[in-house]
């Protein structure tokens, strides 16, 4: 396999046709994508979930969110 063809392979997603059509092993490897994926997403949500309550509960982290969330005036 030349170097090209190499680099395209690593390009294709789990969810891409030529993925697909390679048969049941990749029905397993987009299952375990899809699982990999919702494990990531529900790691964000509880990580959220702590800040947002950190935030909450300290005055100092509010200051500072309120501070950088709060966007300047653009003068044109």
């Amino acid at each position: 396999m030349t170097p090209a063809d190499q680099a395209t392979e690593k390009l294709l997603t789990p969810f891409s046709v030529r993925r697909r059509e390679r048969g049941g092993r990749s029905v397993v490897q987009v299952s375990s994508s899809v699982s990999a994926m919702d494990a990531m997403r529900a790691r964000i949500r509880a990580q959220s979930k702590n800040v947002a309550a950190h935030i909450a509960s300290d005055p100092e982290a509010k200051a500072f969110i309120d501070d950088w969330a709060t966007p300047e005036s653009i003068s044109r």
